[in-house]
């Protein structure tokens, strides 16, 4: 298992167990997307670093849930709320990929964009880390910004290492690149699918500088 997936299923360990979804039956209220906040500019200023480090366009997002913080790394990968697939250590086989993993005290938001296009959600989901067994299952598709977006929910069992285990993730291509972003599904899947949307509405894909 690459050294990204195994830190990335680690961190984890706090909101997505292995015993199944989380059922809240008390705690913080669901996910709103009143509760998207502006994105900082200094985000912005990563994305288009990330942009420019892989040389194509990154996914950006410019609302974000109120106090997102990028998710501390271990096992010697630093991750950020959004970077370069081998920034802070990380395996060299994430190399021309973008991750970017990040939590407020109730959620967990992951991204990634592939270096080509990929058509199976589970290579996009687990990255160079993919195993022949790993599945994710098809809920809807949509259009979004004009992009035709798939939304996946990625079971554990058949991703284990992944840091999109349990999450709801929409995925798209443009331009040769594919595209995944998505919530932990603390709440059940149609709140973590509306809060998905609310950020992938506000995605812009941030060009490298030429």
């Amino acid at each position: 298992m690459q050294i990204l997936a195994v830190a990335l299923v680690a961190l984890l360990s706090g909101g997505c167990s292995d015993s199944g979804e989380v059922a809240v039956t008390a705690g913080p209220p669901k996910p709103s997307a009143s509760r998207l906040v502006l994105a900082s500019q200094e985000l912005r200023g990563k994305c288009r670093a990330t942009a420019n480090e892989v040389g194509y366009p990154v996914p950006c997002p410019t609302r974000v849930p109120e106090g997102l913080v990028a998710t501390q790394g271990i096992g010697g990968c630093q991750l950020d709320i959004i970077g370069p697939g081998v920034t802070g250590g990380c395996e060299s086989s994430w190399r021309g990929w973008v991750v970017g993993s990040s939590e407020t005290n109730d959620q967990h938001l992951v991204i990634v964009a592939s270096p080509q296009a990929l058509r199976n959600y589970a290579k996009v989901v687990n990255g160079p880390a993919w195993y022949p067994d790993a599945r994710a299952r098809l809920l809807r598709r949509m259009t979004v910004n004009g992009w035709r977006i798939q939304a996946v929910y990625v079971p554990f069992g058949t991703n284990a290492g992944s840091a999109f285990a349990r999450h709801v993730v929409l995925i798209w291509t443009v331009g040769g690149h594919t595209y995944g972003v998505g919530f932990h599904n603390v709440h059940g899947i149609r709140p973590t699918l509306d809060l998905d949307l609310a950020l992938a509405r506000g995605i812009m894909l941030v060009a490298p500088v030429d």
